[in-house]
């Protein structure tokens, strides 16, 4: 019997909680004012360049946020706190460059782009990936990881894949970039990298092609690294996920680059961008096939997450399919098939104003944001259109630029209405989008239960002579999590079962009595009723 009354407790209790305690924030996106960073610094020269912002929200304090960014006239790494969801930050201490170089920009390496990836372990141990070049000449770029264990106040560096030092000065460079980590949840300490290596100014000219590393001591060391397959992945380097015992690599591979023979046959189709996810079971070691996720003439580096609660795969990218570049979100259980792809971005079609680089989050109460770099609001016509009449990144580009976002809240199936975040129109005439260095990261997102955070570069602060440019952030919420409302069927049976279960009590409680005897019982005082 007291088996019978614990099952029914147990009931009575699942169906209030559920009932009664269930939380869930709806409600349009509300941006807040935004943020610039940097601006709590003791110094803060004109001259200023930070780009290439990365986001983490703490894992075990929703109100704790983690923003790293680069700025470039200095080449210093940059990293922020805030306690209170992004309205206000501090700076503190950055990953360590010495011994391995004093940049952590670009340096004399080209290829141009800057990235860091914030990622924090189970024993909340923060890792930042970034890029970095040779104190030297030279200029050859190292892929770098450091790890703070009290919050960013300090740092261990270690080399995931040093670039070799050229034969001569200033020439023959090997450019390590765009690092990405996924840690083993069965085996947190390890840890598996992935980049892309390309190179400069050699002759015949060397491809470029993806490199993996992995680590089995938190990231302390890393093993030589290997060529993952051969595959040109163009700027971007592929992006590692674990699940089970499998490890995935999410990548793009660039159109072949045009025949420079007068006698080789027409191509039949448009050069074509592809992007693929690829499987390993032996640790990367060996990969089995490649399932493509989507192709177009022109297309981002797919962006990978895993919703482990509903056992799913998410990917987004740009891809210039309808001759404008435009935002799209594919899923799949188990990545070998994948959703027919669903267009994010609700601005009107044909008008060839282009979205790019999105980037895409997961709360811990599954709600899906992604964020992207938006030229709907450019009021100057749009870009010249190249070749083949699409718009591709580098034809996309208009005068003036916005940041919007959007969320869903059923792994994908529907997304709300696109919301814009930042609150001044972004300049890039002026900056390092432009002025011959074309240096373009994505926006970065961070997400908690109730809302999420952007982070972008802007340039606001700046002009034609300073080109200042700064990382704004905005904090996005979704309204107060409210309790959700006890229906009427809810309510009839939490009400009926607390009614069995106080029926069932009473009849167990006469049973013990008649077996031992009727005992009167002993007379008590009517105790007052409480004050409601």
């Amino acid at each position: 019997m007291r088996k019978v009354q614990a099952g029914l407790g147990v009931i009575v209790l699942a169906l209030v909680a559920g009932a009664c305690s269930s939380t869930t924030a709806k409600g349009a996106a509300t941006p807040s004012k935004n943020v610039q960073v940097d601006q709590y610094d003791k110094v803060l020269p004109l001259s200023r360049d930070h780009e290439g912002p990365a986001l983490l929200v703490d894992q075990d304090d929703p109100n704790t946020v983690y923003l790293g960014n680069t700025e470039m006239t200095t080449g210093e790494c940059r990293f922020y706190v805030s306690t209170n969801q992004g309205l206000s930050w501090r700076q503190e201490n950055a990953p360590a460059l010495l011994p391995y170089t004093k940049n952590c920009a670009q340096g004399r390496a080209t290829s141009q782009n800057l990235r860091q990836e914030l990622t924090q372990g189970p024993d909340g141990t923060i890792y930042n990936v970034f890029q970095a070049n040779a104190d030297d000449r030279n200029g050859s770029r190292s892929v770098l990881i450091g790890r703070s264990r009290d919050g960013g106040r300090s740092w261990e560096t270690s080399v995931i894949d040093p670039g070799a030092i050229a034969p001569e000065m200033g020439q023959q460079m090997e450019v390590n970039f765009e690092g990405h980590i996924a840690i083993d949840p069965a085996k947190p300490k390890t840890i598996y990298a992935m980049w892309r290596r390309s190179f400069n100014r050699f002759t015949p000219a060397k491809p470029t092609r993806p490199y993996m590393s992995t680590s089995t001591d938190g990231g302390a060391t890393w093993s030589p690294p290997q060529l993952m397959f051969e595959k040109n992945n163009g700027f971007d380097g592929p992006r590692p996920i674990v699940v089970g015992n499998k490890l995935y690599a999410f990548y793009r591979e660039s159109a072949p680059a045009a025949s420079t023979d007068p006698n080789a046959p027409a191509p039949t189709e448009p050069p074509t961008t592809k992007l693929y996810v690829n499987t390993s079971t032996d640790g990367g070691k060996t990969w089995t096939k490649d399932v493509e996720i989507a192709r177009a003439n022109d297309a981002s580096e797919v962006y990978p997450l895993y919703d482990r609660e509903r056992q799913q795969f998410y990917v987004v990218w740009h891809d210039n399919r309808e001759k404008e570049l435009d935002v799209y979100f594919s899923k799949s259980k188990d990545g070998d098939s994948w959703s027919q792809p669903k267009l994010l971005n609700d601005d009107p079609r044909g008008t060839r104003t282009g979205q790019h680089y999105p980037q895409i989050s997961l709360s811990k109460n599954g709600r899906i944001d992604v964020a992207w770099y938006d030229w709907r609001d450019d009021p100057f016509p749009p870009p010249t259109i190249g070749a083949g009449n699409t718009l591709s990144l580098f034809t996309n580009r208009g005068r003036v630029a916005s940041v919007y976002m959007t969320s869903s809240r059923d792994g994908g199936e529907t997304w709300d209405k696109n919301t814009k975040v930042n609150d001044v129109p972004i300049d890039r005439t002026i900056g390092s989008w432009i002025n011959n260095i074309d240096v373009m990261s994505p926006v970065a997102i961070a997400s908690f239960n109730n809302g999420a955070i952007i982070a972008w570069s802007d340039t606001r602060n700046g002009n034609a002579i300073s080109q200042t440019q700064d990382i704004f952030t905005s904090t996005v919420t979704f309204g107060k999590v409210k309790p959700r409302k006890v229906t009427g069927l809810q309510a009839g049976l939490a009400g009926g079962l607390f009614g069995l279960g106080l029926a069932m009590c009473l009849a167990v409680l006469l049973i013990r009595r008649q077996g031992r005897g009727a005992t009167p019982p002993a007379k008590t005082t009517k105790q007052a009723e409480p004050v409601t």
